[in-house]
């Protein structure tokens, strides 16, 4: 007799889905697990060579196809002073497998702090964004909350960078902490930029 509302509530679900991405729960947890506010105080204050650094993640545009967010990276305590920003499309790619593709954004300054307020990127058309290509990072599950993700091997290639040639990034994602360690090498393989004792730790802030 139980077995009948489980049903009904299954299909109510499935029925309400607008598009694979919101049917896909895995998908979306995942996508909840990287938004939020974070912070590397923690680790900069314990280790040296290490800053304090701010990292936002936003969802825009909810009624797109696909599942896009804002990425910044600035300074704590002067969020003015901003190191990154960018776009990510997050998607499924096999049953084990989930992308986040990052696309550079035109006239980013016009966009600065844009986390504090999704809709600025309203005005903003996806046909503008620049696809950084070969910069994909794929993840694959660990634990029921535990994503690990890294690029493959020589396909980031870097013109921004002075004698790097292509970039790596590995990243973890967990329900409060997020880390990040992007190196970059020359042709011939040797690391010349990015820390090389471990990756930056970002802990979680808030939920807004």
């Amino acid at each position: 007799m139980r077995m009948l509302p489980l049903f009904f509530t299954l299909f109510l679900f499935l029925s309400g889905c607008k598009s694979d991405e919101i049917c896909d729960i895995e998908l979306h947890n995942f996508v909840t697990l990287l938004n939020g506010n974070f912070s590397s105080r923690e680790q900069a204050e314990r280790e040296s060579g290490y800053y304090n650094i701010g990292l936002s993640n936003i969802s825009i545009w909810k009624n797109q196809p696909g599942f896009w967010i804002y990425q910044e990276l600035f300074n704590s305590e002067n969020p003015k002073k901003i190191y990154t920003q960018r776009i990510l499309k997050i998607e499924r790619v096999d049953s084990i497998t989930i992308s986040s593709s990052s696309y550079i954004i035109p006239n980013q300054k016009k966009y600065s702090n844009g986390w504090k307020k999704a809709s600025i990127f309203d005005q903003l058309r996806i046909d503008s964004l620049k696809i950084r290509s070969g910069c994909e990072v794929y993840f694959r599950k660990k634990t029921s909350s535990i994503y690990q993700g890294k690029t493959n091997n020589r396909t980031c290639t870097s013109n921004s960078i002075k004698n790097v040639a292509y970039i790596t990034s590995n990243v973890v994602i967990s329900h409060d902490i997020i880390s990040s360690w992007d190196r970059g090498y020359t042709i011939d393989g040797k690391q010349i930029w990015g820390k090389i004792q471990g990756p930056y730790i970002y802990k979680r802030i808030s939920d807004d």
